[in-house]
């Protein structure tokens, strides 16, 4: 399956559907940004940033170009940031309100899980990527560049959050590495 997989212009339609879906999921974050210093921008637009990077990361494999480090970084975040969303949509029941939403985060999710098996990662990976995530989760929850959700769940969500990136960090080049 990884070698239809692998099909350049399958690859190369995937990481525009990335890119455009990054870039245009970042209108729905204008009013945060326009509250917030430019300089934490990029951490406001965690899903956005992660659907453009993953995007990035896609089109550089259809080009036979593989980068462990920035592959790390973007399908970490994309699971991330896709799990996350829908956890903080299904926590308040807000999640069939929301179907796009819901649709667009499990194909992010399942895209990445797709494309398993392409890298190999090293702890000089795993170690800058897992302190990137806890960066931009204390960020997000102790300066409050998170996205909007229902605050009466703030702490779990918050915990979420946190507990994810430390699995996510730990376990996905374990997963994803294709040398086992």
């Amino acid at each position: 399956m990884l070698e239809k997989l692998m099909n350049k212009k399958f690859l190369l339609v995937l990481a525009l559907i990335n890119l455009f879906a990054g870039f245009y999921s970042i209108q729905y974050y204008f009013w945060q940004l326009e509250k917030t210093t430019p300089l934490l921008w990029i951490f406001i637009i965690d899903c956005p940033l992660y659907s453009i990077l993953f995007g990035i990361n896609i089109y550089l494999i259809s080009k036979n170009k593989k980068y462990p480090l920035f592959g790390l970084v973007s399908i970490i975040g994309s699971l991330k940031y896709g799990l996350w969303t829908i956890f903080a949509l299904l926590l308040p029941g807000l999640i069939f309100f929301s179907l796009l939403l819901l649709v667009g985060h499990l194909l992010l999710i399942v895209e990445t899980i797709l494309l398993y098996k392409l890298y190999t990662f090293k702890i000089k990976h795993i170690i800058p990527v897992l302190g990137w995530f806890l960066f931009n989760d204390f960020l997000d929850y102790f300066a409050m560049t998170h996205p909007y959700f229902e605050k009466q769940f703030f702490n779990e969500i918050m915990l979420f959050s946190f507990a994810i990136t430390l699995i996510l960090a730990l376990l996905v080049p374990l997963i994803f590495s294709k040398n086992k």
